[in-house]
């Protein structure tokens, strides 16, 4: 306390404060080394599914590789991560022509990849269960 009467915070109150805040912001939701990998060979839209990384936080950067005909035959343009509840957790752009799309999953659950054409239809979905 100053000698008018008002508080300072002194440096190891205020570092103190900051550890405490980092420690709940990060507590329990740190995974180390997910990773996961799932074909699917009677797919007309996805070959596999892959991730791996050495650390991540309540969700892992995926990597999506569809077929020759997924964007081309099948006019897929969005891909669509579903969660086990039914909410849309994240959604990805597909070109045409493009064969690898990379999105984020969430961990430790399933989930469903939904591909969706250029007119916003249907095309084909398969779950997946991270890590």
């Amino acid at each position: 306390m100053r000698g008018d009467g008002q508080r300072t915070t002194t440096r190891r109150r205020l570092l103190a404060g900051l550890a405490a805040g980092t420690t709940l912001g990060l507590s329990g939701c740190v995974t180390l080394s997910p990773s996961f990998e799932r074909s699917f060979p009677d797919s007309q839209v996805f070959v596999r599914v892959s991730a791996s990384e050495p650390w991540a936080v309540n969700r892992v950067r995926a990597t999506v590789t569809l077929t020759e005909r997924a964007t081309t035959e099948l006019g897929v343009r969005t891909l669509v991560v579903v969660t086990a509840s039914g909410s849309t957790y994240t959604t990805a752009t597909v070109s045409g022509g493009q064969t690898s799309v990379t999105t984020y999953v969430p961990l430790g659950t399933r989930v469903k990849l939904v591909a969706v054409d250029n007119a916003g239809a249907f095309v084909e979905q398969v779950t997946v269960q991270t890590p």
